[in-house]
């Protein structure tokens, strides 16, 4: 786990960014707190906004205080929270604060995600002694959990413009679609935590899904939870390696930036890269 950082607790963390609009019932739990919720405080937040959030080994989940280096295989922190339900989280701080959050958007999946670094896990301390090296599906559920996003999409040109990094085309030209036939939401912990302070350079790593027109019209309660089942059911065979990921400049995204507003905003090539050349056939790098 990172290190402990001791933040500043702002009540008013969802309006420092739009990108933070996911978290909108989450901000509302704790818009009225002076100072940092205690682990009670996120434990309500998650059986209130979520009810009872049970691991694929069984164990309902709970926020506990993060304990020192594991010695043991079940105490290290993907095991113990298959096994246990406990999800060690850090007081004042953004990232795990931003992590218990992450749970109540999308609780299927984040099952789905620790049951799979479990069993990779497991297999790794039986048959290798190689431990630390993680398989690519590994790498890439972590990416996601840590800095993912999921862009949703009516029709597969948007996703395609994302593919290709068409950006003016998908930023610029087709600003109106945005919020109504394709929209981006964070996932990933720490990208919310990025979004306490923004910056350009800010990237997500993104899955793309389709979804029908009326998915628009929908609450944002139950946006999320038809992305939530939609990853759920996919993730386990779509995301094998970290290049299943498409990166997303997401200070891009309509009224998610200022300066965003002027087509010029876009010219900035080190923000907004075009695809990477090809090497010529036969040609090393």
């Amino acid at each position: 786990m990172p290190k402990t950082v001791i933040s500043p607790w702002n009540p008013t963390f969802i309006q420092c960014c739009p990108a933070m609009f996911p978290l909108d019932r989450v901000a509302q739990r704790f818009q009225g707190y002076r100072q940092w919720p205690g682990l009670d405080d996120m434990q309500q937040m998650l059986d209130a906004l979520t009810g009872p959030i049970i691991t694929a080994g069984g164990a309902p989940l709970r926020l506990v205080p993060q304990d020192d280096k594991a010695s043991q295989f079940e105490h290290h922190y993907a095991p113990r929270i298959y096994l246990t339900g406990e999800v060690q989280t850090r007081l004042e701080n953004w990232h795990d604060f931003f992590q218990a959050a992450s749970w109540s958007l999308f609780p299927k999946t984040k099952v789905v995600i620790n049951d799979i670094h479990f069993h990779a896990a497991q297999r790794r301390f039986q048959l290798t002694d190689d431990r630390s090296r993680r398989s690519p599906q590994e790498n890439a559920l972590s990416l996601f959990d840590e800095c993912g996003a999921v862009l949703v999409a009516e029709h597969d040109r948007y996703l395609d413009m994302v593919r290709h990094h068409a950006w003016h085309e998908l930023f610029w030209q087709n600003r109106s679609a945005w919020g109504r036939s394709l929209n981006c939401y964070l996932f990933g912990h720490a990208m919310y935590e990025k979004a306490v302070n923004p910056y350009i350079g800010m990237t997500a790593n993104c899955l793309l899904l389709t979804v029908d027109q009326p998915f628009f019209t929908l609450s944002l309660e139950d946006q999320l939870c038809r992305i939530d089942a939609m990853l759920c059911a996919t993730l386990p065979d779509r995301l094998l390696q970290p290049s299943d990921l498409k990166p997303l400049p997401i200070l891009g995204i309509p009224e998610w930036h200022e300066q965003n507003q002027h087509e010029v905003f876009y010219a900035n090539t080190d923000y907004f890269r075009p695809v990477r050349a090809e090497p010529a056939h036969g040609k090393s790098l």
